[in-house]
């Protein structure tokens, strides 16, 4: 690393300590959650490439910025600027993130309309104007139109008028929207072709869900919100593609071969704007087909490919056609145990396998302008005897001629990219455990440093926090675990302290990371300063180790991840300065089924326990998540059985707290009272707390009464005085 750069980099790690002295102060609970903005690294605002530019924007001191990879910045665009040509009524206070269309224009929102700015001409003009009670935006590339929904119906709005294109969207039939409940890749329902001259739009028919209904309070009375929730083994909804043409006013249906209550995932256009590719996945999600449907007619032109696996499939990626060559795409597969790109032909098939080796794939931000390179975000090299390599990320850049694959960011830590749209520069904003936060242009082609904007100081110099160190814990079949620990400032090794672990520990998910504050929340440090060890560990099942790391959990939701989280434990009870007899668990969702499977099946490992939110029988959540990694019900009788919660209520021992939102619509309420219904039954007597008003986790500021209350339960039942 050059002499320069290490200097740079020892300046944003020790930040304020060049200052003069000042004694810090305790980080609350309040600030923690409430204002946690100023508790993490700065950031160049809105920092984005200017479209078809080597330049980039930011905002800074209420103005738009212009900068460039060797050049100086220039104030681009001011408030007063962006307030010529407004409508009546409308005024700009704060600059607005902006979107730019071309060298010369972007687009920015005020409310419901839509303006224009001329870089040129210094004005902006309006573009559109959308209901007030439009969702679900959606712009084609060129910004001549938005799609949105109002109600179950969508719609599309172009300069000077707006079309409804769909008008059967009643209660459970959806236009438009996302559908599978999210799950595989999909957060959203729309998806215009390359030109913008036609519109692929989901629609759902879930008339043939149960319904289900949670409480309102802010009624009175009370009222219920309906909405449809299919749980594992039970009738799911149907979904079809239509396809809207702008020019004929004509839509025409894909309803490809199979059940109708399969997944239609990962929605892409061909470059001709002629061809809609799906990834069609089973309900068993142990097989997806790869089809290409006319987008005219909707008819199945044929499949690409397929894919198969005897525990799951989760395709979460669409196709990345190339522009140049508009036969071939990329494609994400895990067919060799991790996440990696395969270069595809629409005639010809696979071309080759683009990377390769021990490490995932978990990003694609760009092809340069020729379709030489694609770059992506990913993993380190995983060694599973010393799986570090999976805490990082970092950019690479991908030959799509070779495979030959070069890594770009040399510093250990978490990187996030950006390509110019002409694909020679990048800018990479990362940070690590002891670098807050740098944010960098590189030339795309080799990784060299071009220019710094920003090395942040760090801004918990002046809070009180003792020192966060990673750990390897040896787990489940002898495979090894990351962790992380935070300790208090005040920690001295020859005393003893609590501890309190926080776990997920559930597909997808990862909790330490090489970055700021190792990916610990700021909760956690204002609850190691009460005087806990607080620890966490990423088990089975959690992201970024590979398919054979996660799949382990097949059929058994909820077992070796616990058998992990007490290795964790294990692990605890051999450090001197921790006190195994105070030892705490909490964790939400996936989180709060591990904290409670904790309390009951290893009864008296942990003294206290707080669930949130906790799934506590698999029968009862929904069937796009249970059943990938369940199988049904029907088929897999014995593991539902053995992962359900409330039939083993009478093993808890300790202290536990269960909180439960009542307007849950992900893991509805009938969880934590099926709970309490066996409680009851079998003489046991948890705690429990309701959260009247929210939905899965408690938001705002009412998020204070709930860290409140997790962390002073924990303190009541451990003994732990303030």
């Amino acid at each position: 690393m050059p002499m320069f750069r290490r200097a740079l980099l020892l300046i944003a790690v020790l930040g304020t300590t060049l200052l003069p002295a000042q004694e810090k102060h305790k980080l609350t609970l309040t600030d923690a959650i409430l204002k946690g903005r100023e508790y993490y690294p700065e950031q160049v605002q809105a920092l984005q490439w200017i479209k078809g530019t080597s330049n980039y924007c930011f905002i800074k001191d209420n103005q738009l910025v212009q900068g460039s990879a060797k050049g100086k910045d220039a104030v681009l665009a001011t408030v007063e600027d962006l307030s010529r040509g407004l409508s009546a009524g409308d005024s700009v206070k704060r600059f607005p993130r902006v979107e730019w269309t071309d060298a010369k224009t972007f687009l920015f929102q005020l409310g419901a309309r839509t303006y224009a700015y001329d870089a040129a001409s210094k004005t902006s003009a309006l573009r559109f104007t959308l209901p007030a009670d439009a969702e679900n935006e959606d712009h084609d590339e060129a910004y001549r139109h938005i799609a949105f929904t109002r109600g179950e119906n969508l719609f599309i709005a172009g300069p000077d008028s707006i079309t409804q294109v769909t008008f059967d969207g009643t209660d459970g039939i959806v236009n438009g929207k996302s559908v599978h409940r999210e799950e595989y890749g999909i957060t959203k329902g729309t998806f215009w072709s390359p030109d913008g001259s036609k519109l692929a739009f989901y629609r759902m028919d879930e008339t043939m869900v149960t319904p289900y209904y949670v409480e309102d309070i802010s009624t009175t009375p009370s009222t219920f919100k309906k909405f449809r929730y299919p749980m594992a083994g039970q009738t799911s909804h149907h979904v079809t593609l239509g396809v809207y043409d702008l020019h004929t006013g004509k839509t025409a249906f894909i309803t490809p071969e199979g059940p109708l209550d399969h997944y239609l995932t990962n929605i892409s256009w061909d470059p001709d704007n002629e061809h809609v590719q799906i990834i069609v996945l089973d309900r068993a999600t142990d097989h997806f087909r790869v089809e290409r449907f006319d987008a005219a007619t909707g008819k199945a032109e044929r499949t690409l490919f397929e894919e198969r696996n005897d525990k799951w499939l989760e395709p979460e990626h669409p196709l990345t056609f190339l522009k140049t060559q508009p036969t071939r795409y990329i494609h994400w597969s895990q067919r060799d145990g991790w996440w990696h790109l395969y270069l595809y032909d629409t005639k010809l098939g696979m071309v080759r396998q683009l990377t390769k080796g021990n490490w995932v794939v978990k990003d694609i931000f760009g092809l340069d302008a020729k379709d030489r390179n694609v770059f992506v975000e990913g993993t380190a090299p995983i060694d599973p005897r010393d799986p570090k390599g999976a805490m990082e990320t970092h950019l690479y850049r991908v030959e799509l001629a070779t495979g030959k694959t070069v890594r770009l960011t040399a510093e250990a830590g978490t990187h996030s990219g950006q390509l110019s749209t002409d694909g020679r520069y990048l800018i990479d904003r990362w940070s690590s455990l002891t670098v807050p936060g740098v944010t960098e242009v590189l030339d795309a082609a080799t990784g060299k440093r071009v220019k710094t904007l920003l090395a942040s100081r760090d801004p918990m110099a002046q809070v009180a926090k003792g020192n966060i160190e990673f750990v390897q814990v040896p787990g489940e079949n002898g495979d090894v675990l990351n962790g992380r620990i935070i300790k208090p400032s005040f920690f001295q090794s020859r005393d003893q302290y609590p501890v309190i672990v926080y776990t997920y520990n559930g597909p997808h998910v990862q909790l330490v990371t090489n970055s700021f504050l190792g990916g610990a929340q700021l909760w956690m440090i204002e609850a190691a300063e009460r005087g806990y060890i607080v620890f966490t560990v990423d088990g089975h099942g959690s992201g970024n180790r590979g398919r054979d790391f996660e799949q382990v959990i097949y059929r058994q939701l909820g077992i070796t991840e616990v058998k992990d989280q007490l290795h964790g434990a294990d692990y605890l009870k051999n450090l001197p300065y921790v006190d195994s007899r105070r030892m705490a668990v909490h964790g939400w969702s996936f989180g709060g089924h591990v904290t409670e499977a904790l309390m009951l099946r290893a009864p008296g490992v942990f003294q206290v326990g707080v669930a949130g939110g906790a799934v506590q029988d698999w029968r009862l959540y929904e069937v796009m998540y249970t059943e990938r990694y369940m199988d049904t019900p029907q088929e897999n009788p014995k593991g539902y059985e053995e992962t359900a919660l409330p039939p083993i209520a009478d093993q808890l021992r300790g202290n536990l707290l269960l909180i439960q939102d009542n307007m849950d619509v992900t893991v509805v309420p009938e969880h934590a009272l099926r709970f309490l219904k066996s409680c009851v039954d079998k003489g046991v007597y948890p705690d429990f707390f309701y959260y009247p008003g929210h939905e899965h986790n408690v938001r705002g500021k009412d998020r204070v009464h709930l860290y409140t209350q997790i962390l002073d339960y924990i303190d009541l039942q451990l003994g732990v005085k303030r």
